[in-house]
């Protein structure tokens, strides 16, 4: 599930997005079911714009914590990334506690969502 907003940009994306064949495919089918619910009626724990978001790569439990920005605001050192980075991309629409798979350089990787925190 996520606003209409992110699902418009991921779809826009899917058109010349430098996906793998496992990514793409996997996105494009979470598109085409997913549940478009506007932002204000969103449950608070889904991952969308704006979010803060904590979550580890299951193997080798290695945390990561970051807000989901628009392109533009996207700052690594702010810990602020663009929702077109792949790792948002991946988690975009799940809610916490949700398993995760995307296919990474080292191979597929398996991520778990922690804590989810909305910002304005």
């Amino acid at each position: 599930m996520m606003p209409p907003k992110e699902h418009g940009l991921l779809k826009k994306h899917c058109a010349h997005a430098n996906l793998c064949d496992y990514n793409l495919n996997k996105l494009i089918a979470e598109l085409k079911t997913a549940s478009i619910i506007p932002k204000n009626k969103l449950p608070h724990d889904v991952v969308c714009l704006s979010a803060a978001i904590k979550f580890r790569e299951v193997n080798s439990g290695k945390l990561y914590a970051f807000s989901i920005v628009e392109p533009h605001e996207a700052d690594i050192r702010q810990q602020k990334m663009s929702a077109l980075a792949p790792l948002s991309i991946a988690l975009l629409g799940y809610r916490k506690g949700a398993l995760v798979d995307w296919q990474m350089p080292g191979g597929i990787m398996i991520f778990e969502i922690l804590e989810v925190e909305q910002h304005a």
